[in-house]
């Protein structure tokens, strides 16, 4: 499951990687962005009871992405 969250990582704009960054330190009470980025995401120390949430977490954020992809293709 790892590996499925990096994909979803590599797949995200800036814009939404910094807000996964936010998200993941807010949700479970971490000390950094730095550290998520490099210890769970990079890394790939992200506990095991975390793992499902993520995904999810990560799925919302790139289907909003999407979304505000597609507005911005439209508005032109």
């Amino acid at each position: 499951m790892t590996e499925n969250i990096r994909q979803m990582f590599s797949k995200m704009n800036d814009e939404t990687r910094n807000e996964a960054l936010l998200l993941l330190k807010s949700e479970f009470n971490l000390e950094s962005t730095k550290y998520v980025k490099k210890n769970w995401i990079i890394g790939g120390r992200i506990p095991e009871k975390n793992q499902e949430k993520i995904v999810l977490i990560f799925q919302n954020l790139l289907r909003t992405q999407v979304f505000r992809i597609n507005e911005i293709t439209v508005q032109l």
